[in-house]
């Protein structure tokens, strides 16, 4: 099983959420954006799946800001 990642990036003076095909938003924060992926990431690692939440941070690189893994062991990323 693949693993599920949604991406949070900043679209117009917006913030979606981009998974798989689709996209979600916009959001007019980016905290609201990265709380509705971490809750859809956490309904799929609960299905045993490894979900993980990438934000795009100032320098436009993504980082790892939520991920559960398939030991069911919940992280927090460094940013």
């Amino acid at each position: 099983m693949a693993d599920a990642r949604f991406y949070v990036v900043e679209d117009h003076d917006a913030w979606m959420v981009k998974f798989e095909d689709g996209e979600y938003g916009p959001y007019t924060r980016r905290d609201e954006a990265i709380v509705l992926a971490i809750d859809a990431a956490q309904k799929l690692g609960m299905r045993g799946e490894c979900a993980h939440v990438c934000v795009l941070d100032d320098d436009g690189q993504f980082r790892s800001k939520w991920r559960y893994n398939r030991d069911h062991h919940l992280r927090s990323g460094t940013s």
